[in-house]
């Protein structure tokens, strides 16, 4: 069986308020865009701005959308994807008090609106949403499981999983422990992490790939090694090594430049893939 494609795409997000940590001195959009490129990321994510559309076609870059949606903009956004060449749009669907069946009601609605437009979804595990734990996250598949009788087609941000649950290394044990849905995926956030912290450099002062990211690579080697299990080469996951950007929350002061530290991971996972 040939191997699977593994994409790597970047998020307009690591770049917010960069390289000054403030809007003062912010590169323009097609810098940024310019950059991604030039870092040879496949593509990048962010909202459905219409000036990123003529900026994917320009540096030939896929364009993935990225939102935050409930039952009053939905369709509002679903109707500006689709006039952006959008490959697939990452979700994060409601918020903490969002309960599994309203979740599973409004995801479904949503996913039928965007298969008439002609998109694809993903729905984001993450904090402060329907899947901000992995129980939450577990029932809403159960649930969306009776009503379609598919699995529910999520994008793993497993950072917030294990912050949650505060995990020692390893992780695998823990984080994969529903394989079925990691199969079923197709775009998957990968932000170094360790069980206490969502986000942690992976990089050390000299630049190169630091100790304490090694339970996390770890990781990425045991999820993309599950990913892949009866892939064929028409099967394509896309990756997004995420890192906060300056002023996200994520990203501290003492830690390296997030840009530099998110080409670091994305060469880290890379030579994983081809390991493997």
């Amino acid at each position: 069986m040939s191997k699977p494609t593994l994409k790597h795409f970047a998020s307009i997000w690591t770049l917010m308020d960069y390289p000054n940590g403030s809007a003062s001195g912010e590169w323009p959009m097609e810098k940024k865009v310019a950059a991604i490129k030039d870092a040879g990321f496949d593509g990048f994510q962010w909202a459905a701005l219409p000036e990123l559309k003529d900026l994917a076609e320009k540096y030939d870059l896929a364009f993935l959308g990225g939102c935050q949606a409930n039952a009053g903009n939905c369709s509002q956004i679903l109707r500006d994807f689709a006039l952006m060449n959008t490959v697939r749009i990452n979700v994060q669907l409601g918020n903490h008090a969002t309960q599994p069946e309203e979740a599973v009601d409004l995801w479904i609605a949503m996913n039928k609106e965007a298969a008439d437009l002609g998109l694809t979804l993903d729905l984001e595990t993450h904090r402060d949403t329907c899947t901000e734990t992995p129980e939450k996250t577990w029932k809403i598949a159960e649930l969306y499981a009776q009503k379609t009788g598919e699995l529910l087609r999520l994008n793993f941000d497993f950072s917030h999983f294990a912050v949650v649950k505060h995990l020692y290394p390893p992780y695998a044990s823990r984080l994969l422990d529903r394989p079925d849905l990691l199969r079923a995926s197709s775009q998957i956030h990968l932000r170094p992490f360790n069980g206490h912290h969502c986000e942690i450099p992976i990089t050390d002062s000299h630049g190169k790939i630091s100790g304490w990211a090694a339970s996390w690579l770890e990781f990425v080697r045991d999820a993309l090694t599950c990913w892949s299990v009866g892939k064929s080469s028409s099967d394509t996951l896309w990756a997004c090594p995420e890192l906060g950007s300056m002023t996200s929350g994520y990203w501290i002061p003492s830690f390296p430049d997030p840009w530099k530290d998110t080409i670091a991971a994305k060469q880290a996972i890379q030579e994983i893939w081809e390991k493997i």
